[in-house]
């Protein structure tokens, strides 16, 4: 579900990251593959697995509410909020029954992402760009940019999927800043819609609309499921879907986004600091570390705050099933 989870993300993310990074943004897309290929990986003490299972769930959690919020935000803008609990709502229900997707069900959806996203760039491509007005930000943009992106690369095992992905995304932001520029794609509640509208694509916004559904609903299925984790069916997918549905409802699609980017990267950071106070080299943890800690300090106060609190929340779920009495 890599290239799921990147396709239905990046209907909020380019714009989020085109305010942060401007010209930048498609370094930052490589930026964000070298710090997936840096997370360290394995097993830790159980010690202190509850630290590392509850940064780990909340970030999972985050990219929920920002896939519905992508569905809202696409399919009835003017009714976001309760179409994005609407997604919430039938994620968890399917996932408290057990439902998964079929791989080639996963298949078709992957194929008709690769083909919107090669439609997308062919058409920005195709017409020539009005004028724009900035640059957007310097150099130092590429971290908040990459912050931003590094949570829709799949972190469990990269192999050629994370180079496709890159690649992927690289070329999307790429198209989308010669069509628009920084400037305006950065203040675009819906970036990909002010693309086909920008290239005259008025007609095919239904199908556009159509194509984030298709992306976001199983990204935030697969997202979901994966945070569960270990919890059990149904109780797991309730508590799951609960705090999802308080992201979505609560944030807006820009700030679910940076939410999200804020707990993938401490997620990260505490994974990287536990598999260092275990094992005394490890150069992999200390650049993954470092990286994290850079991207994070270049994100908002509030966000960071937020982060912090949610996996609070997360290590107290993850603690509950600890305490049940064995049968």
């Amino acid at each position: 579900m890599a290239g799921v989870r990147l396709g239905a993300g990046l209907g909020i993310a380019l714009a989020v990251g085109a305010a942060a990074g401007g010209w930048w943004l498609p370094a930052a897309a490589v930026l964000a593959g070298v710090l997936v290929l840096c997370v360290p990986r394995g097993t830790l003490s159980p010690r202190v697995a509850p630290l590392d299972e509850g940064a780990r769930l909340m970030a999972r959690l985050g990219l929920v509410a920002v896939f519905a919020s992508v569905v809202g935000e696409y399919l009835l803008p003017q009714y976001r909020v309760p179409a994005a609990l609407a997604v919430v709502l039938v994620v968890t229900v399917v996932d408290a029954f057990g439902v998964s997707l079929p791989r080639f069900v996963r298949g078709w959806i992957l194929g008709i992402l690769l083909v919107g996203a090669a439609g997308v760039v062919a058409l920005c491509l195709a017409i020539a760009p009005e004028p724009g007005t900035g640059s957007g930000p310097g150099v130092t943009g590429l971290f908040p940019a990459a912050a931003v992106l590094f949570p829709l690369l799949d972190r469990r095992k990269p192999d050629r999927w994370l180079g496709g992905a890159v690649v992927l995304a690289a070329a999307v932001c790429a198209a989308a800043l010669h069509q628009l520029g920084p400037v305006r794609l950065g203040l675009s509640d819906a970036p990909l819609a002010d693309l086909l509208a920008a290239v005259d694509g008025q007609a095919i916004q239904p199908l556009l609309a159509g194509v984030a559904v298709i992306a976001a609903v199983p990204a935030a299925l697969g997202a979901l499921t994966e945070a569960r984790g270990p919890l059990p069916r149904p109780l797991g997918s309730v508590l799951c879907g609960l705090v999802a549905a308080v992201g979505a409802v609560l944030l807006q699609p820009v700030q679910a986004m940076l939410v999200a980017a804020a707990l993938a990267l401490a997620e990260v950071l505490v994974r990287s600091l536990l598999t260092l106070s275990a094992r005394r080299r490890d150069a992999g943890s200390v650049v993954a570390a470092a990286l994290a800690i850079t991207l994070l300090a270049w994100l908002p106060p509030v966000d960071l705050l937020i982060a912090v609190a949610a996996i609070g929340v997360g290590v107290l779920l993850v603690r509950r099933p600890s305490r049940t009495p064995a049968r």
